[in-house]
């Protein structure tokens, strides 16, 4: 029975917040568990470096305490979906039910490792490559539990017939949104990491706290950016699949009623690689590097590319009504959307391998960069949004679909009809009508079907 006592915009938005809260938390806590095994391998093989092993072990303390805060989200989220669509949830959960074991499975997994890893820190002092192989598990464990919700959210974009199931694991979508989500999470946690270390820079009272943090919030910036040229990359690849297998998704996100907030969203992206350049300048400014006057040049070919990718298609409202002569002629994706992302991440990728060499000599005793209060208030601009980036993109590719919750199979308020490509109960007679794309309605009741004719033919 579908719970009509609750609107359907306070169902929404109850499942809109717990979902968003619970990817932001679950995405930085993967990030730093990655961040935070990498950076104790590079501490074993150069034990002369104590702020890399505190580096490390403060990332794995804040992943066990705010790991629990996370589980109540993802919690939360399951409880309101189940009692508020019913019906879709038990579709989604038969549709893609091996998905799901595995979720749990790795859940369990995931549980089991991270405790261990972060308490026995101090314990497995002298046998470093024991809990180095503890942590890696962990790494493991979590990021197989992210790709077995991350096929279930692209089988509702691009869903595939569910009684095969190995096709329900490799949809259309499901490895790019992967690779472009484990990529984010490093790239969104090491965005976040830096904010916090600019913050407790501008608090520290004494040299060597100040160093040491602004040494962490140069570092985090490094992995940040240097995990984010990737993401255009992968984003273009993940587009062009929904393009194929979801034109209508694709139509809604790029020229249709999504269309202003990709544009948005690709300047939150453009914010943090133009910023991050400026970190870069502003810190290695008096550096006596030959390759810091060059960063001058890649601020401006990122300012170009950024110019670039923010053109709309077309200017004003969405493409279908407007006149031909209304699109813009360097608005589409292809080629002056590809050319301002390849600018970006070119000078991206040339600003970190010039900012290491810049500050590879000093990270033995700490970094003080010489950016003053401007570059940690920038640091903290990133992570605002980088979040801000995290939450419209989940927001984007979830609505890319509406009015269907499983694209061309179920409508939000389905409650009679089960779609025909997904299990579902025996019937006498033929397939039970499947939804259009004319359907407008969010709340409207659903007709009652035919009555079946149980004479069986004529003789």
């Amino acid at each position: 029975m579908e719970p009509t006592f609750v609107p359907i915009d306070a169902r929404r938005f109850a499942i809109a917040f717990m979902f968003l809260a619970h990817i932001q938390f679950a995405a930085f806590i993967i990030g730093i568990i990655d961040l935070a095994v990498v950076i104790e391998f590079f501490w074993i093989l150069h034990p002369g470096q104590p702020k890399l092993d505190r580096l490390a072990h403060g990332l794995g303390k804040t992943a066990a305490i705010m790991y629990s805060v996370g589980a109540t989200f993802a919690f939360g989220a399951f409880f309101f979906l189940s009692i508020f669509w019913p019906v879709f949830f038990d579709i989604i959960m038969r549709a893609t039910f091996w998905p799901f074991v595995l979720e749990a499975f790795t859940f369990i997994l995931s549980l089991l490792y991270l405790f261990p890893w972060f308490f026995t820190w101090s314990g497995l002092e002298r046998f470093k490559w024991v809990h180095l192989a503890l942590g890696s598990a962990l790494v493991i464990a979590f990021n197989l539990q992210q790709t077995m919700i991350d096929v279930v959210a692209s089988f509702m974009l691009t869903p595939t017939p569910s009684e095969l199931f190995p096709r329900v694991f490799f949809n259309p979508t499901s490895v790019p949104l992967d690779l472009h989500r484990v990529i984010g999470d490093v790239s969104f946690a090491a965005f976040v990491v830096a904010g916090f270390s600019a913050f407790r820079t501008l608090r520290a009272r004494e040299d060597g706290d100040r160093a040491y943090w602004d040494w962490v919030g140069s570092l985090a910036m490094v992995a940040a950016l240097g995990f984010m040229y990737l993401q255009p990359l992968i984003g273009i690849e993940y587009v062009e699949e929904i393009r194929v297998n979801s034109s209508a998704g694709f139509d809604k996100m790029m020229r249709g009623q999504l269309s202003w907030l990709f544009i948005v969203q690709v300047f939150f992206l453009s914010v943090l690689f133009l910023l991050s350049i400026i970190y870069i300048l502003i810190q290695t400014r008096k550096s006596s590097r030959p390759g810091v006057p060059v960063l001058w040049v890649l601020l401006v070919i990122a300012l170009l590319g950024s110019l670039l990718v923010v053109q709309p298609y077309v200017i004003g409202a969405r493409q279908g009504y407007q006149w031909v002569n209304w699109i813009n002629p360097i608005g589409s994706m292809q080629p002056w959307r590809y050319i301002g992302f390849a600018g970006q991440t070119l000078a991206a990728i040339f600003a970190v391998w010039i900012f290491i060499g810049a500050i590879r000599r000093r990270m033995r005793w700490g970094f003080l960069g010489q950016g003053g209060q401007a570059a940690q208030y920038l640091l903290i601009t990133l992570a605002i949004f980088a979040s801000f980036m995290m939450a419209l993109m989940g927001y984007i590719r979830e609505n890319s679909r509406v009015p269907f919750i499983i694209f061309n199979n179920v409508t939000i308020n389905e409650r009679e009809r089960f779609p025909q490509q997904l299990p579902m109960p025996s019937q006498p007679t033929g397939p039970p009508s499947e939804p259009t794309s004319s359907y407008q309605g969010t709340d409207a009741p659903v007709p009652e079907p035919e009555p079946l004719d149980r004479r069986g033919p004529a003789p």
